[in-house]
């Protein structure tokens, strides 16, 4: 009898672990406590989720371990579930919470009231500075003329990740902390290089350790869990450091960067009993800028340059437009912006083959709402498949096609799409987008402008398929890049 109440017991607990809640999206079986995690493909984990409307529809409802998940496949379900405020939460994420010392600062995580004052904050600062304006164009033209150099200098093929990842870092670092790293220094090729270690070893959709947080005290110091939160950790010790510089330095009616107009809004509300402007919350929101724009500039132009590469016809066409409208004479500026149609349209198609984030950064569910007719209960996790809106066929046509010129109007004038939402859309839209389209802009025409790239025929040709870590990141490939004057 006791041996059959136990088994009794065991089934209950299987069946009950098994259930989903009630009117839950459809989608596969879920597994006791481990949910659909055996079942993901560690590579292309969104091209995987999007097959699965194929048998659910637009809205896949699963469990990863014991967190209720939707997943939202296809232009009409992802516009209206990003457009859906209900669903502008975020959900528990131990990486970020262990990197903020058991709470959650910056804007990428936070949610409520702290995430919309701290993110009308930044954006309207960020703005001031001159962030995707013609005044921060001269930051970006130094480091264009830095990374040319280095390509002339080279006589053998170079690795372009790692000369994109500091000439991003520096952008990014001249705004938030007012300087620029000298090419070489060591402190910044340890940052590019722990950061794109960092990006490459997560995973977009959370990994197990996000699903079972108490795993982590299980691991080896060896482990990826470990080995990126050792990276997050040196990132805020360097972060920290820089705003104590600061702090020091201030000459509160003379702000340099946005880390002094930040600190002086925390002497200047210091006495404000709902104040949420502490160091912490700057070192944490610097955190999310940095870490996140970093990497993402380096990668869209990586992936630029590398299909322009395999596409002749495409590198013969920037090469011709920027000679006709730029010339040799100055590096391309936003003043020939609007002339460059095809540069345009080509980092428009590389974004959109090759969006850095195909998946968007989770966001969960505030209370109980309704999608696509679906119920999404509160605390549920959901993940906006971009990768499904970009490469829809019925829509595209050629969607694995690299083939800039579905961008370009009859008349030559720039086709822009809704349907290209590589920043996301809606209030939890990129907030780095202006500065991440300006120094992409400026930096890949500056490198058509004064090279001719080719493969180098000693590597295998690399699979422009990428592989997705906490983003998209493109293969390892070297070039050899040739002065066109």
């Amino acid at each position: 009898m006791l041996a059959i109440l136990v088994v009794t017991i065991v089934l209950c607990c299987l069946y009950l672990a098994s259930r989903k809640p009630r009117g839950f999206p459809p989608g596969p079986a879920r597994l006791p406590l481990l949910g659909y995690l055996p079942f993901m493909e560690p590579k292309h984990p969104h091209k995987q989720l999007w097959r699965l409307s194929s048998t659910y529809g637009p809205v896949v409802g699963l469990f990863f371990g014991n967190q209720p998940t939707v997943i939202v496949n296809g232009w009409h379900a992802v516009k209206e579930a990003l457009l859906n405020d209900d669903l502008n939460g975020r959900p528990e994420n131990p990486f970020i919470k262990l990197r903020d010392g058991g709470e959650y600062t910056g804007v990428m995580f936070t949610q409520h009231d702290l995430w919309k004052e701290q993110r009308r904050f930044t954006l309207h600062h960020l703005r001031n500075l001159g962030v995707g304006k013609r005044s921060h164009q001269t930051i970006i033209h130094e480091e264009a003329q830095d990374l040319i150099s280095e390509i002339q200098e080279a006589d053998h093929s170079v690795n372009l990740k790692e000369m994109l990842g500091v000439s991003s870092i520096n952008i990014l670092w001249a705004v938030m902390g007012g300087s620029r790293f000298p090419p070489h220094h060591p402190v910044l090729l340890k940052l590019v290089q722990d950061l794109t270690f960092m990006f490459r070893a997560g995973e977009a959709t959370g990994g197990v350790v996000s699903v079972f947080p108490a795993l982590r005290h299980l691991l080896p110091k060896s482990s990826t869990f470990h080995v990126v939160m050792d990276v997050m950790f040196s990132v805020r010790d360097f972060i920290k450091r820089s705003v104590q510089e600061h702090r020091e330095t201030l000459d509160p009616h003379s702000p340099r960067d946005f880390m002094d107009i930040y600190i002086n809004e925390i002497n200047n509300t210091c006495h404000n009993s709902h104040n949420t402007f502490t160091e912490k919350q700057l070192a944490g929101l610097c955190m999310d800028l940095f870490t996140a724009g970093s990497d993402s500039n380096s990668t869209t132009l990586c992936f630029a340059v590398l299909l322009a590469t395999l596409h002749p016809e495409a590198l013969a066409a920037l090469h011709h437009e920027l000679d006709r409208v730029v010339g040799h004479a100055c590096l391309p500026g936003l003043d020939h912006r609007a002339k460059l149609v095809y540069v345009e349209a080509t980092l428009m198609e590389v974004h959109r083959m090759r969006a850095v984030t195909p998946i968007c950064v989770p966001h969960c569910a505030l209370r109980d709402t309704t999608l696509q007719g679906r119920r999404i209960p509160e605390g549920t996790t959901v993940l906006c498949n971009l990768y499904s809106v970009h490469m829809d066929q019925d829509y595209w046509g050629d969607p694995d096609t690299f083939r800039p010129e579905r961008f370009v109007n009859p008349d030559g004038s720039l086709r822009r799409d809704e349907r290209l939402i590589s920043f996301g859309k809606g209030r939890r839209m990129c907030l780095g987008k202006p500065l991440a389209r300006m120094t992409t802009f400026l930096l890949f025409s500056a490198l058509m402008q004064r090279f001719t790239f080719s493969l180098d025929p000693e590597v295998p040709v690399p699979d422009t398929e990428g592989k997705l870590g906490f983003v998209l990141l493109p293969p390892e490939f070297k070039v050899f890049a040739r002065s066109r004057f």
